[in-house]
């Protein structure tokens, strides 16, 4: 009786040590498959061998169209797609370089150059916003973010960065706030 009492325990005891058993999560993948590899339009012969070693002919293989059961798209996705002028992006870039260098004399140029060039730019804002925030220039940061929000449109992802610049440079010119509205405001666009 008491043998029978152990191997109960043990055989609950390995019960309860084994891993779960996980699914994989479901993927739909079906964006990397192009138009020709989802439905066969013609039909193929395949021959089929039966157990009395003839073959038959008349069975074909046809794929069936994938249809996507949902579309995951970016919460913060812009309803239209806004490009940037290969001058700006450049001047952008540029701008970014000098940041990192230590420059920002150099990068606050590149940056008043390609607003002058795109003033509905937001990006730019954004940019110029946050270098004169780097400088300590907390007013001038705060009205640029301010001019880029208006400008941004149905861009939330870019709102939510603006927002996030306000709340900082609130924060150091001591406005709580104006600091908390801002992070407010910046949750409210998506973060």
């Amino acid at each position: 009786m008491r043998l029978g009492l152990s191997l109960t325990c043990v055989a609950l005891l390995v019960g309860c040590v084994q891993a779960p058993v996980s699914r994989p999560p479901v993927v739909d993948a079906s964006w990397r498959a192009n138009e020709d590899d989802r439905v066969v339009s013609s039909k193929r012969v395949v021959p089929k061998v039966s157990l009395g070693g003839k073959t038959q002919n008349d069975e074909s293989n046809k794929a069936t169209p994938i249809e996507s059961i949902a579309k995951i798209e970016p919460v913060d996705q812009p309803k239209e797609v806004r490009e940037i002028a290969p001058p700006v992006l450049s001047l952008l870039e540029e701008a970014d370089q000098l940041r990192t260098a230590g420059d920002f004399e150099g990068a606050s140029a590149r940056l008043e150059r390609a607003q002058r060039i795109a003033p509905t730019e937001p990006e730019v804002y954004f940019q110029l916003s946050s270098l004169r925030l780097e400088q300590g220039s907390l007013e001038d940061a705060v009205n640029i973010a301010v001019q880029g929000v208006d400008l941004s449109g149905a861009d939330q992802a870019m709102k939510r960065d603006l927002y996030t610049v306000i709340a900082r440079a609130k924060d150091a010119l001591g406005d709580a706030s104006g600091a908390s509205e801002a992070r407010r405001l910046a949750r409210a666009s998506g973060s």
